[in-house]
Formats: structure tokens, C-alpha cells, sequence
């Protein structure tokens, strides 16, 4: 469904205090009045389940503008013009800054939304190992996972070191191969 409707308010504009509650402004309630006669007239249907609502917006005039800032008074008016039941169906929101047009207007197409994106699923637990590159002495070796970086006989040299913590925060930054500092990484060559 394609919909041509009023340039909205921005976010800043369509909530006042009264009273010590937030109630909607007139610049709002005028929009939303606006749209629903706008829908109205253009015979827009509610669209059940999730939906896609791509926005075209076309300012009025040359002012710098937020376009993030004028998505909450426009879903907010589709919503209550009928166009989806709530704006938590909205799974697909795109937004995009054309060409002025004197006194603005928004072009909308609200769509079901089908997800043509199969859903990203993490590796099984019993995936097989792959092979990875060492960290340490850039061998290839058999990984169980995105966690082991290190291969076996690395791990074993790690575990042989003895070291204290002063000495560990001592070398912080210097880098090791084989247990040894890499003479191009010692603290004296980078000053």
C-alpha cells in the first residue's frame, strides 16, 4: 500500500507538560487528524502480522533536519489512522531524504513484511574442528572452536613459563615468540 501524506512534526515539537503529565500538542493531534483524513481518502487497509514501512520524505524547505525525528510522529499517526494495529509490527523500517517539495510530503509504503534473510544460527556444539592459524607460531593446527587460537605444543610452552605478576606487568605491551621477547617489540626500541 503506497500513501501520500503531510510532512510530519518532529519528535521535539508534538509533546507538551500540562499539569504534570505529557500530553500530546496540538502540532500532534493536528497531524494525526491529517493523516487519519488522508487515509481516509486514499481507502488505506490495516495490514495484520509483521509489516515493512519504507518512507520517502521530502522537506519543506531548506532547513537542516533530523529525519530520525520525524519517524515517531509519522508511525504514531499510521497507527492510530488504522494502517497496523501497533508500530511493534514494524520489522523492517527504512527512511530516505529526497528532493524539497513546497510544504513537504512524505511518501509511504507500508507492505507485509517476509524475511528473505535466513536467520544467522550459531555453530552446532558438535561442529567439527577447522583448521586456524596459530597466534603464537603461525602453524596451522586443528581448532575445536573460535575460542582455541593457540595450538598444542604453544599451550604447552605457556604452561612451562613461570612467571609473577609484577614481571607480567612489567612486559605488558612487549611481545614474545617461543617465550623469548622479539627483539623489534623491547620497550627500549619504542621510545
Amino acid at each position: 500500500m503506497e500513501l501520500e501524506l503531510p510532512y510530519p512534526p518532529t519528535v521535539n515539537h508534538i509533546w507538551r507538560r500540562y499539569r504534570n503529565r505529557t500530553v500530546l500538542s496540538e502540532a500532534g493531534r493536528e497531524y494525526r487528524s491529517a493523516v487519519r483524513v488522508a487515509l481516509a481518502a486514499q481507502n488505506a487497509q490495516m495490514i495484520p502480522g509483521s509489516v515493512a514501512v519504507a518512507i520517502d520524505a521530502h522537506p519543506p524547505d531548506r532547513r537542516r533536519r533530523d529525519l530520525d525525528n520525524t519517524l515517531k510522529c509519522l508511525l504514531d499517526a499510521l497507527q492510530h489512522g488504522g494502517v497496523y494495529s501497533d508500530d511493534s509490527q514494524i520489522d523492517d523500517l527504512r527512511i530516505r531524504r529526497r528532493e524539497r517539495i513546497k510544504g513537504g510530503r512524505v511518501r509511504v509504503t507500508v507492505t507485509p513484511f517476509i524475511n528473505p534473510e535466513p536467520e544467522l544460527k550459531p555453530p552446532a556444539a558438535d561442529s567439527p574442528s577447522r583448521p586456524r592459524s596459530c597466534l603464537k607460531c603461525s602453524k596451522t593446527f586443528d581448532s575445536t572452536g573460535p575460542g582455541n587460537r593457540i595450538c598444542t605444543s604453544c599451550n604447552r610452552k605457556n604452561a612451562r613459563v613461570q612467571i609473577s605478576e609484577a614481571e607480567l606487568q612489567g612486559e605488558r605491551g612487549q611481545k614474545r615468540q617461543s617465550g623469548e621477547l622479539i627483539p623489534s617489540f623491547r620497550s627500549e626500541d619504542r621510545s
